[in-house]
């Protein structure tokens, strides 16, 4: 395990909790992931009152830059290249729309596929927080 000091005085130094203790294991990563985008369609249809949340200004001003933070977040705290689960948060919120509206239809398993590619920016982002990890 990694163990942090951290100066607290003149010549004292404090050991501060390895990083280690608080990593997510991959099934936490997931959940979180997912967990990600059914709060992102939730909450801005909760704000904005829109039937589906990326047609209201509130989706791009506060609900991605959210997302953006979170992830990097996941990236930061998973192990070795479980960030890459973060490409499940633009799906999740596509089928948490689908169920909420009842708007099935037959399409919807290719929609979910495609927008896993909106998922792109996120997963860069987990990854960019993976790299401020600290190494063993």
């Amino acid at each position: 395990m990694l163990a942090r000091t951290r100066d607290v005085g003149f010549w004292s130094q404090e050991t501060l909790p390895p990083i280690t203790d608080v990593m997510l294991r991959k099934r936490t990563t997931i959940l979180l992931s997912v967990l990600t985008g059914v709060a992102l369609e939730l909450g801005i249809h909760a704000l904005s009152g829109r039937r589906e949340a990326w047609d209201s200004a509130q989706y791009w001003t506060i609900g991605l830059p959210l997302v953006a933070v979170v992830s990097v977040a996941i990236g930061f705290l998973s192990q070795q290249t479980d960030w890459i689960w973060t490409l499940v948060v633009v799906p999740s919120q596509v089928m948490t729309m689908v169920l909420r509206s009842r708007a099935g239809g037959g399409l919807w398993p290719l929609t979910l596929v495609l927008s896993s590619i909106l998922s792109a920016p996120f997963v860069l982002a987990a990854f960019i927080g993976s790299k401020f990890r600290p190494r063993a």
